[in-house]
């Protein structure tokens, strides 16, 4: 019963304690929600395709990524092919090749192949501009020779069985001038340039924001306030993507998981000692009824045996049992008259009587020769 009755008390007090213990994890994790801030601001870096460039500040892909993780005028999109689109315009969108954040360039597709896409690149009214431009004549042919005096760059998607389309660098064929059995399509002047027959991206710049101090220390580039616009460097490598409040939310959520940790730690070693004490105070307890109910025992003898030892009075001649000696063994004084001695039977050896007595109380043996006198009753005398 009595069992039973303290386990269900110590169960009840270790849920309680573990109620303490929820409701504290509780309020610290929903304290660790309001500082990290709205868990949809996720600005982690985001792609179309796997084989697509990796998209973070200062762009930022529609849909997926919040506004806050880019810069005005950076919005990317994904279309149905899982390509990485830039609309430099209401009307015109370039899929995008590949994005150099420590350069500060956006490589695109010109897209030339595409119907009624040959003509001036116009990148007004956007972030960007170009590094160089370089402007191309193209030609509508019926008949192409096997070798021009200059370089001719053939675009074959835009060719059909009666024609072929080419384009040459302006300046190269004099004004007023054509090539034979060509049709002057038009000047466009991009930032390309064709090196051989191949064709390169179109090479896109920003300069604001700028964010190459922080790619060349490793560093992650974003917006420093959200009302002025104002970027700067923070995290490494390792943090792409992850916003100061986050980064905050997480340092205080492992914060209070350690303290949780610490507060476990020490209510279990609390909860330890407190049982060890209990069981050493039961021991105790055990022990102390065990003590009490042994009988008290001493090597000495009771003071019934000790009184019934002879005991002699001098007198005034101080005439001893024994001439030996004249001194107390025990307290080393000489013998008055009017001492009480008393004898040890056994051995005859005598002390004061005061002095044996107390002797006797704590060993059962003559102060002298150690021996353990016979119990011998004796009547009192005077010497």
């Amino acid at each position: 019963m009595y069992i039973s009755l303290n386990y269900s008390i110590n169960l009840n007090d270790n849920l309680q304690h573990m109620d303490k213990i929820a409701l504290t994890i509780l309020f610290f994790l929903s304290l660790s929600k309001s500082i990290s801030g709205d868990t949809n601001d996720d600005c982690r870096p985001a792609l179309c395709s796997p084989t697509g460039p990796q998209v973070r500040f200062p762009f930022r892909i529609r849909d997926r990524q919040p506004s806050a993780c880019g810069f005005p005028g950076f919005d990317l999109s994904c279309n149905q092919q899982n390509k990485t689109i830039l609309h430099l315009t209401s009307t015109r969108s370039y899929i995008v090749n590949k994005i150099s954040y420590g350069a500060q360039i956006i490589y695109i597709d010109p897209e030339f192949c595409r119907s009624n896409s040959i003509g001036d690149f116009n990148i007004t009214g956007t972030p960007f501009d170009f590094r160089s431009m370089q402007s191309y004549r193209f030609y509508n042919c019926t008949w192409i020779q096997s070798s021009y005096k200059f370089h001719v760059m053939s675009l074959p998607c835009l060719n059909s069985v009666n024609h072929s389309v080419i384009a040459l660098g302006d300046g190269l064929i004099p004004d007023g001038k054509t090539l034979a059995k060509c049709q002057d399509i038009g000047m466009v002047s991009v930032p390309i340039r064709w090196h051989g027959g191949t064709m390169e991206e179109l090479e896109l710049m920003w300069f604001t924001p700028y964010c190459r101090s922080c790619e060349i220390e490793g560093r992650m580039c974003g917006v420093k306030g959200s009302s002025n616009g104002e970027t700067t460097c923070f995290g490494y490598n390792g943090d792409i993507g992850m916003r100061k409040s986050t980064k905050h939310g997480m340092i205080v959520g492992i914060g209070i998981l350690i303290f949780i940790c610490v507060l476990i730690v020490v209510w279990y070693i609390a909860k330890k000692a407190r049982e060890y004490t209990e069981s050493m105070h039961q021991h105790i307890d055990t022990l102390s009824i065990t003590f009490s109910q042994r009988p008290n025992s001493s090597p000495g003898l009771d003071t019934s045996t000790i009184e019934s030892y002879k005991t002699t009075i001098l007198g005034e001649s101080r005439r001893l049992p024994k001439d030996d000696y004249d001194t107390c063994p025990i307290c080393l004084t000489k013998y008055e008259p009017r001492d009480a001695l008393r004898t040890i039977p056994e051995c005859n050896h005598y002390f004061h009587a005061d002095c044996v007595d107390e002797w006797l109380k704590l060993n059962a043996t003559c102060p002298m020769c150690r021996k353990s006198p016979e119990r011998f009753i004796y009547d009192y005398t005077l010497a």
